[in-house]
C-alpha cells in the first residue's frame, strides 16, 4: 500500500511539475518575465528532488548520479554521441554565419545575459550552475520522470519544444526559427544521451562544452 501511495504521489507531482513548467515557459516566451523564468527552474528542480525523496531513489536509479558518472560515460555509444554533438555545434555556427551573417549572433547574444570571456572564472561558474540546473529540470525531471508516465519519445519531444521555447527571443522570423530549431535538435540529442545513461551529468557534458565553445568561437567567426 505504501508503494502504491508513493507511486501515486510521484505521478501527481510529475504531472503538476510538467504543467507548471509548460505554463511558465509559455508566459516567459510571451512576456520575457523574469518571474516566469524563475518558475521554470523552481518547478523542475523542486519536483525532481521531491520525487527522488518520496521514492527514496537509490543511486543506481537516480537521474543525477556522481557515483555512476564514469561507468555511465563508458556505456555504448555515449562518447561517440558526445563527440558528434561537440562537432555539430561549430558546424551549426558556421552554417548560421553563411546563411544569416552577423545578424544571427547578434540575435543570440541579445537573448543571453552572461559574463564575458574577460570574466572567465565568473562565466565558468555561471555556466556550470545554469547548465546543470537545466539538465536536472529538462532531462532528469521532464524527460526522466516524464518517460515513466508517458514513454520516452513523447516526453523527449515535449521537453525539447519547451526547452527551445524557453530560449525564445523576438527577432527576424527566419533567424528565430533557425535559432529555436537548433536548440530543439540539441535538446533531442541531450534527451537521447540521457536515455542511454539515465544520468543528467552525462548530458551536462556536451551542453556545457557547446555553450563554452560558442563563447570562444564567436570572437573568431564573427569578428
Amino acid at each position: 500500500m505504501k508503494t502504491v501511495d508513493k507511486n501515486n504521489k510521484s505521478v501527481i507531482i510529475t504531472i503538476i511539475g510538467m504543467a507548471v513548467m509548460t505554463a511558465a515557459v509559455a508566459v516567459k516566451a510571451a512576456t520575457s518575465s523574469v518571474i516566469a523564468a524563475a518558475a521554470i527552474h523552481i518547478a523542475g528542480l523542486a519536483c525532481f528532488f521531491t520525487i527522488e525523496g518520496i521514492e527514496k531513489t537509490p543511486d543506481p536509479e537516480s537521474g543525477l548520479s556522481f557515483k555512476r558518472f564514469l561507468s555511465d560515460l563508458k556505456k555504448p555509444w555515449v562518447i561517440p554521441l558526445i563527440l558528434f554533438m561537440l562537432l555539430l555545434s561549430p558546424a551549426e555556427m558556421l552554417l548560421s554565419k553563411a546563411v544569416f551573417g552577423s545578424a544571427y549572433i547578434d540575435h543570440v547574444l541579445g537573448r543571453i545575459n552572461v559574463p564575458g570571456l574577460d570574466q572567465l572564472p565568473l562565466l565558468l561558474f555561471n555556466q556550470i550552475v545554469s547548465v546543470l540546473g537545466e539538465e536536472i529540470e529538462f532531462r532528469a525531471f521532464f524527460v526522466g520522470k516524464g518517460m515513466k508516465r508517458f514513454s520516452f519519445w513523447p516526453a523527449a519531444a515535449a521537453g525539447a519544444v519547451l526547452f527551445a521555447a524557453a530560449h525564445y527571443a523576438a527577432g527576424s522570423a527566419g533567424i528565430v526559427a533557425w535559432d529555436l530549431g537548433g536548440i530543439f535538435i540539441d535538446a533531442i540529442l541531450f534527451a537521447i544521451l540521457y536515455r542511454k545513461t539515465g544520468n543528467c551529468l552525462i548530458s551536462f557534458i556536451p551542453h556545457f562544452a557547446n555553450n563554452m565553445l560558442g563563447f570562444f568561437l564567436v570572437p573568431v567567426l564573427f569578428a
